[in-house]
């Protein structure tokens, strides 16, 4: 069984919004008068100057002019040491005690208010039961 009523006729109600037609834009293919003048000579010129940049490079080396590389064990003459970790000296002794302290007691305290926030929503008496 099809529940979806049919759809409205095409042919663009008066009034109503339709899509306009749409516009296919056709060139002949040519460039513009005065393009190839104008741009073309651009490139040739900045063309030209970048084949007189190219000859200012200097010659590549050759691999027969390269020194062969010393390997790196014959470089690294001693082992390397690794230095002790030097531990300092504990500072604020008991101001670790009484933050450690302070923080337990606010833990405890969180846990106390979650048991009475339970306590008070799902287990106390309701006050009509007590008369």
């Amino acid at each position: 069984m099809n529940t979806t009523p049919p759809n409205p006729a095409h042919g663009g109600a008066p009034g109503g919004w339709s899509m306009p037609e749409p516009v296919f834009k056709k060139t002949s293919g040519y460039l513009p008068q005065g393009y190839e003048k104008k741009f073309l000579e651009d490139e040739i010129k900045t063309d030209a100057g970048d084949d007189a940049s190219t000859a200012s490079m200097p010659k590549p080396v050759d691999l027969a002019d390269v020194e062969p590389q010393p390997e790196i064990a014959e470089l690294i003459t001693e082992a390397p040491t690794i230095a002790a970790s030097e531990t300092k000296p504990e500072k604020g002794g008991a101001m670790k005690v009484i933050f450690s302290l302070f923080g337990i007691l606010v833990a405890i305290g969180l846990v106390l208010i979650f048991i009475a926030v339970v306590y008070y929503l799902f287990m106390m008496p309701s006050p009509s039961s007590t008369f």
